[in-house]
């Protein structure tokens, strides 16, 4: 199984999101705080919900909020030192120069962008990250790209939007144009008529979801891998997961979280999991390494006409 730049938690993303954007204040630094109480709200949500996972990091500690910055660091700090060691002809800025990042495509020009580097220092003759300064970092993830707004995923319907592309419109009936889809957005929805969200149908999220006739809380349910991994459904025993280290789409606590579900899940025989340096919301950077992780898996897993799993 591939994973780039998974979203795969839909149902909690906004608390993921909001959080690791205003922990260390990055989204008023950025002046990219327009909903500063929704942001607020949202945030205070996740540690109770992270905490909920029971999940554990590689040296046995639990992963939970008040350790989740330090666990993004080291993920970071990991990527840097695996794309060092990779080829003699990566290097990573010195701190003060800049890294030169190239957007656009998709039938626009190419552009290059200048960033100061003032959040990473390594050593390019060993491999080695000396200091990481996370809040600097943030920063400088959402300097390059801009935070989506408040909130992130479940924004149509709350606060008068009507137009965002965000993820609302995948919920609901087939009659229905959207249909929030998370707790907070449910119960701030102030779109008259637009048949979502307290508003309209005078309940909260919890009294019409407790409801046998609808269908939401069922849609986000099943389309969410963190729901089935580690229970007595199916995973697939491998996995390559990818998310770019400058990557704002969504929170990279989604992918962490993702990867140490299924490294605890007694049917997954390897995980391959990182965060790729200094890639955005992607996932063509890597098309050779991928290729190269699925040849191996297949033949690991050999011929199933041969093994004994006849179909």
């Amino acid at each position: 199984m591939n994973a780039y730049c998974p979203i795969t938690d839909l149902g909690n993303a906004d608390r993921a999101y909001e959080w690791l954007y205003n922990i260390l204040g990055t989204r008023d630094e950025t002046g990219e705080n327009t909903s500063p109480e929704d942001a607020a709200a949202i945030a205070a949500q996740f540690p109770v919900y992270e905490n909920s996972l029971g999940l554990h990091n590689p040296d046995g500690s639990r992963l939970t909020a008040a350790n989740m910055i330090d666990t993004i660091e080291q993920e970071v700090i990991n990527s840097a030192e695996t794309y060092m060691k990779g080829d003699a002809a990566h290097t990573i800025p010195a701190i003060g120069s800049t890294f030169d990042i190239q957007s656009g495509g998709f039938g626009s020009p190419p552009t290059t962008k200048s960033y100061v580097n003032d959040w990473i220092d390594v050593d390019n003759s060993t491999d080695k990250v000396r200091s990481l300064d996370m809040k600097k970092y943030l920063a400088f993830v959402v300097t390059q790209a801009r935070l989506k707004t408040t909130p992130a995923f479940d924004a149509v319907g709350v606060n008068g939007d009507t137009t965002s592309g965000t993820e609302t419109n995948l919920f609901g009936p087939p009659n229905q144009k959207y249909m929030n889809y998370t707790e907070y957005s449910w119960d701030h929805n102030d779109v008259a008529g637009d048949g979502s969200g307290l508003d309209d149908t005078g309940l909260t999220w919890d009294q019409y979801t407790s409801r046998r006739s609808t269908t939401v809380d069922d849609q986000i349910h099943l389309i969410n891998p963190m729901d089935f991994i580690g229970t007595g459904a199916d995973t697939a025993p491998n996995w390559y997961v990818r998310n770019g280290t400058r990557d704002r789409d969504t929170s990279f606590i989604v992918s962490i979280n993702l990867d140490r579900a299924l490294e605890a899940d007694k049917q997954v025989k390897e995980v391959d999991y990182q965060l790729a340096w200094n890639q955005p919301h992607a996932g063509n950077y890597d098309v050779p390494e991928a290729m190269a992780w699925i040849a191996e898996a297949v033949r690991k897993a050999g011929d199933p006409l041969t093994s004994g799993h006849r179909g």
